[in-house]
């Protein structure tokens, strides 16, 4: 056994290395994810299928609300709002049926790639809504209320309908004159008539 001086060691100014080892820690690589879990049927429902679950019956509830019961008298905002209605009707829905299939451990629905897919297509139509909130639907809306603020201009600049009926008239009554070679006597009582008659045949 070999005699270690009294201040041979890693802690003073110098010490002997062989009598000294270090040795690195093994760090133990995490495994792969495998691709076969996807498709590995899992008959287990455990809290992340039952959030997945209660949550495509909200998205269908939600979507069947903004396409049948929600009015909205927006040319622009209404159509859109039905139009995501329909799709988060229809997704939720299909969420709905995998989730009861899954609960019920119906082959191949028991598989995890059931619940990824509706997943990914409900994150897609997250995405597409924003886009469409912030980039498409100002466009359109800005559009729609232009054409509205033209159409209101022309309509100002049109001449009443009353006020042409009273050209109309004007312009009959000069042409009765004209053709009569007098104006038109008023029409009165048959006693005031008389009246002015015999007045002037005194």
């Amino acid at each position: 056994m070999a005699f270690l001086p009294l201040f041979d060691a890693p802690c003073c100014g110098w010490y002997n290395r062989r009598h000294y080892r270090t040795r690195t820690p093994r760090v133990q690589e995490k495994p792969a994810m495998d691709p076969s879990y996807f498709v590995t049927p899992n008959p287990n429902f455990g809290p992340p299928e039952w959030v997945f679950f209660i949550a495509q019956f909200v998205v269908a509830i939600a979507g069947a609300y903004l396409t049948f019961m929600h009015a909205d008298a927006n040319p622009v905002r209404g159509p859109a709002l039905r139009r995501l209605g329909y799709a988060m009707l229809i997704l939720g829905l299909l969420g709905a049926i995998v989730g009861a299939l899954r609960r019920s451990a119906i082959e191949p629905f028991t598989a995890p790639y059931w619940i990824t897919i509706i997943t990914v297509l409900s994150i897609a139509l997250i995405i597409y809504a924003i886009y469409y909130a912030t980039s498409v639907y100002p466009g359109q809306l800005a559009a729609w209320e232009a054409s509205q603020r033209g159409k209101g201009a022309r309509a100002a600049a049109r001449p009443q309908p009353t006020q042409r009926s009273n050209v109309r008239e004007g312009a009959a009554r000069e042409e009765k004159v004209v053709a009569n070679g007098a104006a038109p006597r008023p029409s009165g009582s048959r006693r005031a008539a008389r009246r002015e008659h015999k007045r002037r045949n005194k």
